[in-house]
């Protein structure tokens, strides 16, 4: 055998790819992942896309609604649940990747005035806003826990919390950049939207593969490689660039 087709050969081992193709499921948010031109765009697909390059998998992103996300993974249709929180409790039929901590801010419109979230639930008219279907960390939910529930300003999506913000309907709602960033900009709040320091756990966001439908081996090949990512601060470079704030991995 040639030098160059020994060459070629390690090459080749050296990325071991998987045993069959992925489908990495998400559902549509900030710039974690929209559709753009027909297609998944954002954070989500580029991770993807980079994960796939270095791992030698084939993979690719599918957008699919909120509902469709949580009924595919209940029945164990699914292959890998991209960028989801993880609760308390993870699901025994899964393994969790951790990918990211994001920062938990209580968005306002920097032109009320608003210094903290405890201000604004001090306000005699205001209303805070909240996501029907929002992972909550415990000390977000204790928050809300705390006010009287008419005002509670529920919404189903974080566009809408954007808007009914730039309207003054709400005086503030929790979020972490890489999800509110795109929606308070199509409000056109631009410039005018401030993300206030809330003393709560981190969003922990990270791949889910289910264990019927990934083989051993291959979990072990995505998680080694999701796992190099982090460390080598690639994926915090793609956070920077998608939501301007990051929170390192520990």
């Amino acid at each position: 055998m040639t030098q160059a087709a020994l060459l070629a050969s390690a090459a080749a081992s050296a990325i071991a790819g998987c045993e069959r193709p992925y489908v990495v499921l998400g559902s549509a948010g900030g710039a974690n992942l929209y559709e753009q031109g027909g297609q998944p765009a954002g954070f989500l697909p580029e991770l993807t896309a980079l994960v796939a390059r270095r791992s030698g998998c084939v993979m690719r992103v599918e957008l699919v609604p909120p509902e469709r996300l949580i009924a595919l993974a209940e029945a164990g249709e699914a292959d890998v649940l991209g960028n989801v929180s993880r609760g308390r409790d993870a699901p025994a039929d899964r393994e969790f990747v951790p990918v990211a901590q994001l920062p938990v801010e209580f968005v306002v419109d920097r032109r009320s005035g608003i210094p903290t979230a405890e201000a604004a639930a001090s306000l005699p008219e205001g209303l805070v806003g909240r996501m029907r279907r929002g992972a909550e960390p415990p000390e977000v939910k204790a928050y809300f826990a705390r006010i009287d529930p008419v005002r509670v300003d529920v919404s189903e999506d974080m566009d809408t919390l954007a808007r009914k913000l730039n309207a003054g309907r709400i005086t503030g709602f929790f979020g972490s950049p890489l999800y509110y960033r795109r929606s308070t900009d199509a409000a056109g709040l631009g410039d005018n939207v401030r993300g206030l320091p809330f003393g709560a756990q981190p969003y922990r966001i990270g791949w889910s593969m289910l264990q019927a439908r990934v083989t051993p081996a291959d979990r072990a090949q995505i998680r080694k490689t999701l796992e190099t990512l982090v460390r080598s601060g690639e994926v915090d470079a793609l956070l920077a660039r998608h939501s301007g704030k990051v929170r390192l991995m520990p």
